[in-house]
């Protein structure tokens, strides 16, 4: 009752305000995810050669004409289906790791999310577009300027890190960092190819062990003591 009174007191919103948005848009949003969450399906169901337009048009429910409106082409749809994602998973990894304390805890901790987020489906779907790339050329293109606007924004958050940390070798730093992001893709599609799950986990458990070393030794090198 009390929340029916309260709203009948707020004046209605204006269209087109601050913080507002129109139906419309909010149209095109719900659309836009409901032809991504088809798009994974069909990847997961038949690989990007098989995830056809017209497939994730059917699943998501909507017209192809709809979907072709905000996606004009399949490279298009599957380039923003792995940008969003990428965005969605750098804000869900920033969210877990500042519970850690700064430092080689929370380097250990990002390593350890990012094996996480590998073994969802979303995360699976982007290593899937990205074999898909090696035979269509405007995918290849797109996927390169997505990983170059990407990695920008990585370099200069780990590079804040990474002085936070006192390492003077910060090149290094990011050098690791990237080799395990690369060997985390590569085990989740061995994970989609080898179903003996315990000896992947147990290459991860490897690879995280030699990243962990190499930050230490970083970090010794750099006369910063470790709290």
């Amino acid at each position: 009752m009390q929340d029916t009174i309260d709203a009948k007191k707020k004046p209605p919103a204006k269209a087109g305000g601050p913080g507002t948005r129109g139906p419309h848009t909010v149209r095109r949003e719900i659309t836009r995810q409901r032809v991504f969450e088809a798009a994974i399906d069909c990847l997961h169901e038949t690989g990007y050669a098989g995830a056809s337009t017209l497939a994730v048009a059917r699943r998501a429910g909507v017209s192809r004409g709809a979907l072709m409106k905000q996606f004009p082409t399949k490279a298009t749809l599957f380039a923003d289906l792995v940008e969003h994602f990428l965005d969605q998973m750098r804000e869900e990894t920033l969210n877990h790791i500042r519970k850690f304390p700064a430092g080689l805890p929370r380097i250990m901790a990002r390593v350890d999310y990012a094996w996480e987020l590998y073994k969802k489906p979303k995360a699976l779907a982007i290593v899937e577009v990205m074999l898909g790339a090696r035979g269509d050329p405007e995918l290849s293109e797109r996927l390169a300027q997505v990983g170059r606007t990407r990695q920008i924004i990585e370099q200069h958050l780990l590079g804040e890190e990474f002085r936070q940390m006192g390492l003077t070798d910060r090149r290094a730093a990011g050098y690791a960092i990237m080799q395990m992001a690369a060997a985390v893709r590569g085990l989740a599609l061995e994970r989609l190819l080898n179903r003996d799950s315990q000896s992947v986990d147990a290459a991860f458990a490897l690879q995280k062990q030699q990243t962990e070393e190499f930050f230490r030794a970083l970090i010794k090198a750099s006369g910063k003591a470790e709290s």
